[in-house]
């Protein structure tokens, strides 16, 4: 078998690559918040990516600071301008940023890369080259904008997210979509969604959603629903399936959503407000 290429029209998972999230967090190991990049709150992401021998990666950039140690293998990085850099195991890089290039494991063995990221929360870090012809994302008004994410990341909610549509990535100014995944048997944090609505088209699954101030009420769900639910309104979602995910598009009108998710703590429960009634506990269990 000769050398696989995304060239000829394979996806990096298609081609074998394993992307291992080891940590994505906007805080420090004990428990402060990050600095903020240009008054947004910054997220750092550390990957572990294993490339097979003779593989080349789908071209793409980086819109985000980001740098690397070759941990195993040969990796050589070409960029679309004609520059490119040879790795061998222990050797570190600092990434092009906004510049679209590729990565070749030279082989005999698989390349093994860790990379640390520096964003802005909820910003992608990699975007394939078809959604950034000439090397710049696409964020002028007159242009439509394609966002195809690689990687998944963890709202603050508790819920896998990939994140589709939103400022950072598209420069949309009042919108959000993502694709989310309850994963089986699982749910979410209770929180709200400060000051923007919710609009979720249930694609797989069926989810039972425990609302209100006690979440108290709920409301059933299956594959094909739609499903609104208005600002400010306290929820948690949880799967009824052990054995499937739950997946569900979500729109909302906001840019950058993440930044006015509350976590909700029912009245009388731990984190709630002294003094208020103690609510009983949701049916769910």
């Amino acid at each position: 078998m000769g050398n696989a290429r995304a060239d000829d029209g394979h996806s990096a998972a298609a081609l074998g690559v394993k992307v291992e999230t080891l940590i994505r967090s906007d805080r420090s190991w004990n428990g402060d918040l990050l600095p903020k990049l240009n008054d947004i709150q910054a997220e750092v992401t550390v990957l572990r990516i294993t490339v097979p021998a003779g593989v080349t990666l789908p071209r793409h950039l980086h819109p985000v600071i980001n740098a690397g140690v070759l941990l195993q293998g040969n990796l050589r990085v070409e960029s679309d301008d004609g520059a490119s850099k040879s790795l061998q195991a222990g050797q570190a890089l600092i990434e092009m940023v906004n510049k679209v290039h590729r990565g070749v494991s030279l082989g005999p063995e698989p390349a093994v890369i860790v990379v640390v990221y520096v964003a802005p929360k909820g910003s992608p870090i990699t975007v394939p080259a078809a959604s950034a012809p000439n090397g710049k994302p696409h964020k002028a008004a007159d242009e439509i904008v394609t966002v195809r994410p690689l990687t998944s990341s963890s709202s603050k909610q508790k819920l896998k997210q990939f994140v589709g549509i939103s400022g950072a990535n598209s420069g949309a100014r009042g919108l959000s979509m993502n694709r989310v995944v309850i994963p089986p048997g699982g749910q979410a944090d209770a929180h709200r969604h400060v000051g923007s609505e919710s609009a979720i088209f249930l694609l797989e699954g069926r989810v039972k959603t425990f609302y209100g101030p006690c979440l108290e009420r709920s409301v059933v769900n299956q594959t094909g629903d739609f499903i609104f639910i208005p600002a400010g309104v306290d929820h948690m979602p949880v799967n009824l399936s052990a054995n499937e995910e739950a997946i569900a598009i979500v729109a909302r009108n906001d840019a950058n959503e993440q930044e006015h998710v509350e976590l909700h703590a029912p009245p009388g429960k731990a984190g709630s407000a002294p003094g208020v009634p103690t609510c009983a506990a949701p049916g769910h269990k």
